[in-house]
């Protein structure tokens, strides 16, 4: 979903936006992974039901194969994959909705692992990740965003699972105080200029919009368990983006970013609780999809025994 500010149709100083959420695209079967930085670096599965992420102007976008996506953002890594089910004209739409929207780039032309891999082949991510990631994290830091593991990821605080939960709450948020206009103008700074072509009225979010967020919701995390005091060199985490997108973003300021940390908590548990049980209901499903394989694959050749003799 891609969703912005805008200027209201009947002039309001305090009302800045609508709220403007466009389906872009919609396919009902997807795999979402995210694949972690901590030293066990294992890939999970979560949900694409309820779970979000945000697409903005310098979120990093690399198709690395005909039906798998990698999302980059700040401390996170995605890959999203598509079953063959779902047509190439599909996916010729949802790439040009992340070229449209996003910082979108086609690895395919560099075959990746040195071969063509399917949505279903064995540790593809696994596979593919020494190739990709770099370059990934290469993207993030052009575009004035810090890649890798978060700066607050401490100990046993603030692991790339939680982070994710976190920025799924943060997205949905946002999205909901757009829809139902409790997004005012006292909780949001703006900058910037739009290009000729662009919609003069509307502002656009970028990275920093979410990360801010679930940045002070991670420092905030240690300082509550003592820990702040062995950060070091590390930029307050209610920093404005610094990058130039070419385009006017607006950002949260400091209200605004209490406003919306006073709601995180509650949420944020939710959502950690949804997610883990799905993970382990796809979990079990998987391990019972190979044990039938295996036994399917042990009756077939009792079957050619039998015939042999």
């Amino acid at each position: 979903m891609q969703f912005g500010l805008r200027s209201p149709e009947v002039p309001d100083e305090n009302t800045i936006s609508r709220g403007s959420i466009t389906i872009q695209f919609s396919f009902h079967l997807s795999a979402l992974s995210m694949m972690e930085y901590e030293n066990h670096r294992r890939v999970r599965t979560l949900s694409t039901d309820k779970f979000k992420w945000p697409l903005t102007k310098d979120t990093v976008v690399l198709r690395v194969t005909t039906r798998t996506y990698v999302i980059a953002l700040p401390g996170l890594l995605y890959a999203l994959q598509f079953p063959r089910l779902c047509s190439r004209e599909r996916l010729r739409i949802l790439s040009n909705v992340f070229r449209k929207y996003g910082h979108f780039q086609d690895l395919r032309p560099q075959k990746l692992g040195g071969c063509s891999m399917q949505f279903d082949e064995p540790e593809m991510l696994e596979v593919l990740r020494p190739d990709f990631e770099p370059i990934a994290h290469e993207t993030l830091l052009e575009l004035g965003n810090i890649p890798g593991i978060s700066r607050f990821c401490m100990e046993e605080q603030n692991s790339s699972f939680l982070r994710a939960c976190r920025m799924s709450v943060m997205t949905k948020m946002i999205m909901e105080s757009m829809r139902v206009k409790t997004m005012t103008s006292s909780l949001v700074e703006i900058k910037g200029t739009n290009p000729p072509e662009a919609h003069q009225g509307r502002a656009y979010a970028v990275m920093s919009t979410y990360t801010r967020l679930v940045d002070s919701a991670e420092y905030a995390s240690l300082v509550s368990c003592g820990l702040v005091e062995e950060l070091e060199n590390v930029v307050s985490p209610l920093r404005f983006g610094s990058v130039d997108v070419g385009y006017q973003v607006w950002n949260l300021n400091h209200l605004g970013l209490l406003s919306f940390m006073s709601l995180l908590g509650p949420h944020v548990e939710e959502e950690v609780k949804y997610v883990s049980a799905r993970e382990e209901l796809w979990n079990a499903m998987a391990e019972t999809e190979q044990e039938e394989e295996a036994d399917e694959a042990s009756d077939h050749d009792e079957d050619k025994g039998e015939e042999t003799n």
